[in-house]
Formats: C-alpha cells, sequence, structure tokens
C-alpha cells in the first residue's frame, strides 16, 4: 500500500509543477478587438493618409494652382500644343500689326523644344516662363514695351484706356462684355493663386487670345500655364489652350482684355 501511494505521489508532482508554472509565466497582453468596428477603420484610414513631399497631400477636391510660385514644380502634365495661323478663322483678313503679334507668339513656341512653367521665367533662356514673362517676351518681339508683371501689364492698358474690364465674371464666351474681344488682345484672370509681392490689383494670369480655329470655332490662346488643357489634355508651359471663363463659384475670376498699346485697335 505504500508502494502504491509513493507511486500516486509521484506521478502527481510533475503535473503540479507543470501547473504552477502556467500560472507564474506572465500572460500575453490581449489584442483589442477594435479594427472591425467603422470606428477603428476610421481611425485606420486617418493613420494612411496619403503624404506627399514629406506633406499632407491635399484633398482631391482642391486643384493646384496653374500659376504662381508653386506652379510648375513636379508637374505631372506634358508638353502643350501648339498650331499654325493658317488654323486660325480669317487670321488672313487681320491687320499686319495683330498678324505679327499672333505670328510671333507662336513662333517661339515652334522654335523651342519645351518652355516648361516657370515661375520667374521672361525668356527661354531662363528654361521656361512664367505668364506674364512669356507675353513680355512675345510682345517684346513684337516691338512693344510692356511691363514685366500681369498685374502692371493689367493697368498698363487701364491707364491706357484700352482695358474692356468685367466686373459681372461672364460665365460664357457670348456674354455682352465680351463683344469687342479680337485676337491679338490681352486676357486677364485674378485669382488664379495668392500672390505676396504687394501688387496694386489681383490680377495673377495673362495670356493673348488666338481667335477661333477653322475647323470648329474652338476659341484658343497663348499663355504659359500648368494645368489648363487644349481639347481635353492637360499641359505644362507654353503654349496653346482652350479659351474658357472659368465656372461659377471658382476661385478664380476672368477680370477683362483689350489691346496692347502699340497695337491698332479694331471697331
Amino acid at each position: 500500500m505504500k508502494a502504491c501511494l509513493a507511486l500516486l505521489v509521484l506521478a502527481v508532482l510533475p503535473l503540479h509543477a507543470e501547473t504552477a508554472k502556467k500560472k507564474a509565466a506572465p500572460s500575453k497582453p490581449k489584442t483589442a478587438a477594435t479594427t472591425s468596428t467603422p470606428k477603428a477603420k476610421a481611425d485606420l484610414a486617418v493613420k494612411k493618409v496619403a503624404k506627399l513631399d514629406g506633406k499632407v497631400a491635399k484633398p482631391a477636391t482642391e486643384s493646384a494652382p496653374t500659376e504662381g510660385a508653386e506652379a510648375g514644380k513636379k508637374s505631372p502634365h506634358g508638353q502643350p500644343a501648339v498650331i499654325a495661323t493658317t488654323d486660325l478663322l480669317d487670321f488672313e483678313t487681320l491687320p499686319e500689326d495683330r498678324r505679327k503679334l499672333i505670328e510671333g507668339a507662336i513662333t517661339v513656341a515652334k522654335e523651342s523644344p519645351w518652355l516648361p512653367y516657370k515661375f520667374g521665367g521672361s525668356s527661354p533662356a531662363d528654361g521656361g516662363f512664367d505668364c506674364s514673362g512669356a507675353m513680355y517676351f512675345v510682345m517684346n518681339k513684337a516691338g512693344l514695351k510692356p511691363p514685366r508683371t500681369s498685374a502692371d501689364q493689367y493697368l498698363w492698358l487701364k491707364e491706357a484706356g484700352r482695358l474692356h474690364e468685367t466686373p459681372s465674371a461672364p460665365l460664357t464666351l457670348d456674354h455682352p462684355s465680351l463683344a469687342a474681344l479680337k485676337p491679338g488682345d490681352l486676357l486677364f484672370w485674378e485669382g488664379t493663386y495668392t500672390p505676396s509681392d504687394g501688387r496694386a490689383v489681383n490680377i495673377t494670369h495673362v495670356a493673348i487670345y488666338l481667335g477661333r480655329e477653322k475647323k470648329d470655332k474652338r476659341p484658343v490662346m497663348i499663355n504659359a500655364t500648368d494645368g489648363r488643357s487644349y481639347r481635353g489634355k492637360q499641359a505644362n508651359g507654353y503654349g496653346v489652350y482652350d479659351f474658357y471663363l472659368p465656372k461659377e463659384g471658382s476661385r478664380a475670376k476672368f477680370a477683362g482684355y483689350g489691346t496692347p498699346p502699340g497695337i491698332a485697335e479694331m471697331k
């Protein structure tokens, strides 16, 4: 009997020791079963917000500026389109000085491999143009003497009594305030970006109106920009783009147009 008891004790001792070991071992922390809840999923999504150059990416609803110091940096857009003066409706009937201005503007784009948007650029030697730099270069080639910035070019026309302001922000090109628009006129926008140079007026973009294309009467312009489009394709740099007016509620507004001093006005 004593022998049986001894054998029973020996059998129980290892089992008791294993149980004690399990009790003494630190338990693993429980994983909170919250990742499947809607709130947890939302929190996880916030942590995975996309980043660009170390900064939180902008929401898709906030479009990038087409002009200004930030435009053209790491642009995803390719080279802009170029057309010929023979593609323009009634180009041959324009006065010689307007034909010279428009032809010179198109030639600059044709003769340059690619002039991307470059804030502060006013010559192909700078490696690109900003909007007013392109107009400054083109108008100088035509023998005109414009000021350098888009705001000053706007005031240049205004002081010469040649500016057609559009305070009503027209939404279509057949608006009465655009009745005097002619090929070769300068086009002005405000609010395409936020300037920081203390300019007297909030004009932030300028282009030259080329007129309408023969094949479908599409209104077109030439300018330097990043993200505007021609026939549905966005581009970056100096070239030809569709001329359209900002949508209602847009931060940008079409501010006016007019013939640059040195070019004869048309009736």
